[in-house]
């Protein structure tokens, strides 16, 4: 086992060498690739830490195949290090292309999870699936105590799942899931579902649905509960576009719902665009907490596509929360520096690192150029004018051939500390099994990687 060592001087940019492992083997077949997701679970058992979600699946020769997902608990030490629960997909579903900390969507106090296979078929080929597992003083239930499917083929149901938060008000949580290639008018607009929850879990029937309409819109790729944007009480949600066309070919777009105690407005209440073809605006989404402290959620986009000279370099957009919503402006714009280092291709909320008050955002930066094939994941810190520019970047040096930025994630308090802890999740490692950064947080920020074995 190996400690990671890191250091954090805020102000300079630092490189943190974080080494963790995860337990996957890892096939030596060059066909073979496998994209991990991240996730915090909440507190599943109710004992007070943190839990963290993590998952697998594989393509071989192009051709999907079954996934699996992981349950890890927090500690008093951290995250423990073997995994307490185990749930596969089968028949080359994508079982675990997406997973997410549901909320406590039934309302027994234990954080439920729920999980995407967009290549699910039963009845429809490929029409997807979501599956959502209950929390309890034993942890996950061993088999899913809620399941839902788009009912059409190719849909892709469950390319994307989240929390909604509370967006009625009720006392209990929803879900929202992305179909991205649902058609309904236009081939390929995609379509977005929420469902309540209720103390016999989540409704059946979605209470909200909304569409791109736009072929190739691929409305609902990302998909995440935005927090409370505008302070009135009720959850608010965002949705990604990614192939949205409004002057600009694929420039993407991202798309603002409110809760209200009717639920959701059934139009946005906020729309943004990236303004440059093939940017892919919307391609990430993601709640920012609140960066600013001014007690208002934000959020984060990432265009992983866009250009600044060079192609694909990628960019993020934080928007802050108002008692009017958001600006026509983003708050705080930053840029990638790699030609096809897609910076933005995931964000997500860091969680309070350094508890100062301020939420952290973390992004990755996938990239796929040639002579710099490692991607990187940064870290930037919030304060009382916003994101800034003070950021920490991971890297992953001690793996050479492997990458790092594909899934981000917080990790939320792993070992009740009071500061948020961060992951990375690690892929393609040449002589490597994959393996998951773990680096927890502290009055410093960021400081030591955890190694599970």
């Amino acid at each position: 086992m190996q400690n990671a060592k890191s250091f954090l001087f805020k102000g300079l940019l630092v490189t943190l060498v974080a080494t963790a492992l995860f337990a996957f083997s890892r096939s030596r077949d060059q066909n073979v690739s496998a994209s991990y997701s991240l996730s915090p679970a909440g507190d599943v058992n109710g004992d007070g830490y943190a839990d963290v979600l993590v998952s697998i699946f594989t393509n071989e020769f192009g051709v999907s195949k079954d996934g699996k997902v992981q349950l890890f608990l927090g500690t008093g030490n951290g995250l423990g290090n073997t995994a307490v629960w185990n749930t596969e997909g089968k028949g080359g579903t994508n079982f675990g292309e997406s997973i997410a900390n549901a909320g406590d969507v039934n309302g027994d106090g234990y954080f439920d999870v729920i999980i995407g296979a967009s290549r699910y078929s039963n009845g429809e080929e490929n029409e997807g699936g979501a599956f959502v597992y209950y929390g309890s003083p034993s942890g996950l239930s061993a088999s899913p105590g809620w399941t839902m499917e788009s009912n059409q083929a190719n849909a892709f149901y469950g390319v994307s799942v989240s929390s909604a938060g509370d967006v009625n008000k009720d006392g209990y949580a929803d879900v929202i899931v992305g179909a991205s290639y649902f058609d309904n008018g236009e081939t390929n607009e995609g379509r977005a579902f929420i469902y309540l929850g209720s103390a016999s879990g989540l409704s059946k029937t979605p209470f909200f649905t909304a569409e791109g309409d736009q072929v190739n819109a691929f409305f609902g790729k990302s998909v995440a509960c935005a927090g409370d944007v505008n302070k009135d009480g009720f959850s608010d949600v965002i949705i990604g576009a990614p192939g949205y066309d409004h002057g600009q070919v694929n420039e993407g777009r991202a798309y603002l719902y409110l809760g209200t105690y009717m639920g959701m407005t059934q139009s946005p209440a906020w729309t943004g665009e990236s303004n440059q073809a093939e940017a892919a605006f919307g391609n990430s989404v993601a709640t920012g907490g609140d960066v600013n402290g001014d007690g208002f959620s934000d959020v984060i986009v990432g265009a992983n596509r866009y250009d600044d000279g060079l192609s694909n370099v990628g960019k993020i957009y934080v928007f802050e929360g108002s008692a009017n919503g958001f600006s026509l402006y983003p708050d705080w714009t930053f840029t990638g520096s790699k030609i096809d280092g897609n910076m933005g291709i995931s964000v997500a909320s860091a969680g309070d690192i350094n508890g100062d008050g301020y939420g952290e955002i973390i992004v990755g930066a996938y990239g796929y150029n040639p002579q710099d094939p490692n991607g990187d994941v940064f870290v930037f810190y919030g304060s009382p004018t916003g994101t800034i520019n003070d950021f920490i970047m991971i890297d992953k040096t001690k793996y050479p051939g492997s990458f790092i930025g594909q899934s981000v994630a917080s990790a939320g308090d792993t070992n009740g500390d009071g500061y948020a802890d961060v992951l990375a999740g690690v892929i393609k490692g040449t002589g490597t099994p994959w393996k998951l950064m773990v680096i927890k947080g502290s009055s410093k920020g960021l400081m030591q990687g955890a190694s599970l074995p």
